[in-house]
């Protein structure tokens, strides 16, 4: 019995059936056992050469009756799906060892021993190890070892190939290898079926073309098995001088996939793994079942354009636009520009052209010596390397390296166009590393949250149809007009969250003006332009907006002050912005549309549900921020981070909260108020003590806690009871702010700073709710009109605060008064009391007035009735002038 075997992949070719047989020469096994056919090239080997291997064909029936294995050696493979039907082996082996030079893949096989190198065959890995234990190898045994070789390295010329591959064939021919059998079977004339596959496959061949990536693709179809399909790959791609080719080829009932690259962008191995298959970054294939020709070629399509991403330009990574000196800009008016924009070094420029750069070290330096009004010239460095913006990432790289510089400058026609840093570089090649599967012990390891990953299936899911149009349609315009567009703030927030929000604002690198009124023509919209600040709102037919700004930075004077804008890069844009959750961008762009720009952990803090600001100096630049810190908090039920704690409670004892402007007060406590767990915002504002910035005469003690919750059982029935809406911070301002006199509100309302008309509003609203409270609650209400007549002055969210502070004791008439006696009116109008002939108009309201009164009170009903008390009252309204 077989105790001890060699197992490889399905199908084997010359590496798989190679590296099995060194593997029984390391470890004197028993044999090698197989269960399905060998390739073409392997059979025929097999059949007219005189050897001798101890060779063993299992059925599915001997497989289940074996019970134990000592050992099991796995060549060439270590996916348990490429061994069909033979993994079940793998349970019933004491010990398992593999030997493989494919990459690590996430399902790999678990084994006591593995050993995986990157090499161009398995078979040199295995006689490295015969070769340092002093194996005997006979020269029949040489030979078919160095066929394993030279097949899986394109007779030594592909470019997986290694100095150990070379090792090992030298070593090989030492021993007698055959090199006429290699000519024979390895490097073999094609056959006439060959013949036919391929030329139909050069006629089916279609150019996809990915950035400055070319891949071939075709198809081909035959009812009788063909082999050696990889061979054809191997010619083709030499007749058509391709980057990358991928064939895919019917035969029988499955779909054979061959994969060839040239191109570090195209991993052939990866494409192959959607496929189920694998292999190696040049070289790869799968066994497709249950697909048609057709459903496999569309996948591979789509596989292609996910997957293949073009080689990163330096335009693609620059810093644009680019801040710079003049090259007679003074030491101080540097510095100044050094810390205004936070940067480390800057190119100098003579109007358009670069001619040299300085570091904000050297500027220190300088005015440590005084130098503040001299120019910087004198220190500036005028030997540099630069790049143009089609220059390659490597090629930035490897100038960076090798002339030490922090910082290139990239230029076209003498212009300076752009900067890359050290700290682009390594953005990008983090970006390139998240990409990339991680693995420990041969398995899969989730990565940590992606900063650039693509989200378009998100983006799709969660906003509507028209919205989703809309983002393509802008990011196709964007191509068009050579800028590039995003999506920006609270939106990109909601869709990772999986909640819709509509507020479209988009971000442009370049004119967002210019860009806005072409979107708005094309799409038959008004547009409104704010010069100033370089943004755009378009208002479609239907009033749906799209607000637009151009990618800017901002800076603040001083505390609150209002910011200085200037254009800037997306990543600066995004810096600008209060919180990490907020400060994320989707790129809109054809060829990179939803991929999602994470530069300040936004992900991470909606995965640990914190909300943190982007620097130190957050509260400092704008106080409001904190109020909104406060709002998404309770929006979404997170937490505020410790240090973003620390901050917002320094800014409160600095008391930066009195310098923001009225009108940003007012609003950000207008958005607070409209939030459903606004009371909670307002416990948040009382635990950092910010309620004292509004008024210090509020109290948020256990009476006000009370008065909220009646007014939010009010507004829960009122709202369950009636359709129609109104704004919520009404009733809850005047809550909020109960205890304050005529003076005091209106010296809060003089704070906001607010036009006159909605200081007035606010202040009537105020004073008559507190007017009719003071009434109804100073008398014995007796009649439902009593209380009638005091809440019709009020509007229904005055009304509602008014219920509130009311208390239970009203409770009743305050439902009547909301379902019944608002709507109340008198049987008779105006053109009744005029066809009677009653006089004086003016009296009229009176009348009707009093009438409903009546009605409301059960005393007068019918419009007779009605007509005959309302003669009465005229007499009597007469009588008494």
């Amino acid at each position: 019995m077989n105790k001890k075997i060699a197992i490889t992949h399905k199908n084997p070719d010359f590496d798989a059936l190679a590296s099995a047989y060194a593997a029984v020469l390391l470890y004197g096994l028993d044999s090698i056992v197989t269960a399905t056919s060998y390739e073409t090239s392997v059979k025929e080997y097999m059949t007219t050469e005189d050897i001798n291997l101890p060779l063993v064909h299992y059925k599915e029936k001997d497989i289940e009756n074996i019970d134990r294995l000592e050992l099991l050696v796995i060549t060439d493979c270590k996916l348990e799906n490429r061994l069909e039907p033979l993994q079940s082996l793998i349970k019933k082996a004491d010990k398992v060892i593999i030997y493989d030079h494919h990459p690590a893949h996430g399902e790999d096989i678990q084994a006591d021993e593995k050993y995986i190198e990157e090499i161009g065959a398995c078979t040199s890995m295995l006689v490295h190890l015969l070769k340092d234990k002093n194996i005997n190898v006979t020269p029949v045994d040489a030979s078919l070892l160095i066929a394993g070789i030279y097949e899986d390295t394109g007779m030594l010329t592909f470019t997986s190939t290694t100095v150990r591959d070379m090792e090992a064939a030298a070593w090989l021919l030492a021993r007698g290898a055959d090199l006429q059998m290699i000519s024979d079977y390895v490097k073999r004339e094609m056959s006439r079926d060959h013949v036919f596959m391929l030329n139909e496959l050069l006629t089916n061949m279609s150019l996809v073309r990915i950035g400055a990536i070319s891949i071939g693709l075709s198809d081909a179809s035959s009812d009788q098995y063909v082999g050696e399909i990889s061979y054809l790959a191997h010619k083709i791609m030499d007749i058509e001088s391709l980057d990358a080719l991928f064939i895919l080829v019917r035969t029988g009932d499955r779909v054979v996939l061959v994969g060839r690259s040239r191109a570090d962008e195209v991993n052939a191995a990866t494409i192959a793994y959607h496929f189920g298959g694998g292999g190696h970054p040049t070289a790869a294939s799968a066994v497709i079942k249950q697909q048609t020709l057709h459903e496999a070629n569309s996948k591979l399509n789509l596989i292609l354009h996910e997957v293949v991403k073009p080689v990163k330009m330096a335009g693609d990574i620059m810093n644009f636009p680019v801040k710079s000196l003049s090259v007679d800009t003074t030491f101080a008016q540097a510095i100044d520009m050094f810390m205004k924009h936070n940067l480390n070094m800057m190119p100098v420029v003579d109007g358009l052209k670069p001619v040299g750069m300085v570091s904000r070290k050297d500027i220190l330096q300088g005015l440590k010596h005084e130098l503040n009004n001299e120019p910087i010239n004198s220190i500036m460095q005028v030997e540099f390397g630069s790049v143009e913006p089609d220059a390659p990432y490597y090629a930035v790289e490897e100038l960076m390296l090798g002339s030490n510089q922090k910082m290139i400058i990239v230029q076209q026609s003498e212009e300076l166009k752009g900067v890359i840093t050290r700290t682009d570089l390594l953005r990008l090649m983090h970006e390139e590393i998240s990409k990339m599967p991680r693995y420990q012990d041969g398995r899969l390891v989730k990565n940590e949250v992606k900063r650039f990953k693509n989200i378009s299936s998100s983006v799709m899911s969660v906003m509507p149809d028209r919205v989703v149009d809309l983002l393509h349609d802008i990011g196709r315009m964007g191509d068009e007009q050579g800028f590039k567009c995003y999506l920006v703030g609270g939106v990109v927030r909601d869709i990772l969250l999986r909640k819709n929000n509509e507020d479209i604002d988009i971000v442009v690198e370049g004119s967002a003006p210019a860009f806005a009124k072409k979107f708005a023509a094309k799409h038959n919209a008004r547009v409104a332009v704010h010069a100033k600040f370089k943004t755009a709102v378009v208002i479609f037919p239907d009033g749906f907006r799209v607000d637009f700004a151009t990618s800017r930075t901002e800076y603040y004077n001083f505390p609150a002050s209002a910011p200085t804008v200037e254009d800037a890069s997306i990543r600066n844009d995004l810096f600008r912005r209060d919180f990490s959750i907020n400060a994320m961008a989707v790129k809109l762009n054809n060829s990179e549309f939803g991929t999602l720009l994470d530069f300040f952990g936004g992900q991470r803090d909606i995965s640990d549900r914190k909300i943190r600001v982007l620097h130190s100096l957050s509260f400092v630049d704008d106080p409001s921020r904190a109020l909104r810190a406060i709002r998404f908090a309770v929006r979404f039920d997170f937490s505020i981070g410790p240090h973003t704690d620390r901050l917002f409670k320094h800014a409160v004892s600095l008391n930066l909260f009195d310098r923001v402007i009225g009108p940003r007060m007012f609003l950000e406590l207008k958005y607070i108020l409209n939030e459903k767990n606004y009371t909670k915002a307002l416990d948040m504002m009382k635990k950092y003590d910010m309620i004292r910035f509004f008024s210090k005469k509020v109290q948020m003690d256990d009476r006000k806690t009370a008065l909220f919750e009646g007014l939010e059982l009010i507004l829960d029935w009122y709202s369950f009871q009636f359709e129609d809406e109104f704004e919520l911070y009404v009733s809850r301002f005047i809550v909020l702010f109960w205890e304050l006199d005529r003076e005091d509100i209106g010296d809060l309302l003089d704070r906001f700073q607010l036009d006159d008309g909605k200081t007035k509003e606010l202040l009537n609203n105020y004073i008559e709710t507190k007017d009719v409270v003071n009434a109804v609650s100073r008398r014995n209400v007796n009649r439902p009109s009593y209380f009638t007549q005091f809440m019709d002055r009020l509007s229904t969210p005055c009304a509602v605060a008014a219920s509130a502070v009311l208390g239970e004791q009203f409770e009743p008439y305050v439902k009547d008064y909301f379902t019944d006696y608002r709507f109340v009116k008198a049987d008779i109008d105006g053109n009744d009391l005029k066809e009677a002939g009653v006089k004086p108009l003016m009296i009229y309201s009176k009348i009707l007035s009093s009438l409903k009164n009546e009605k409301i009170d059960g005393k007068c009903l019918g419009r007779d009735a009605q007509m005959k008390r309302a003669l009465v009252l005229a007499k009597e309204l007469v009588k008494n002038g």
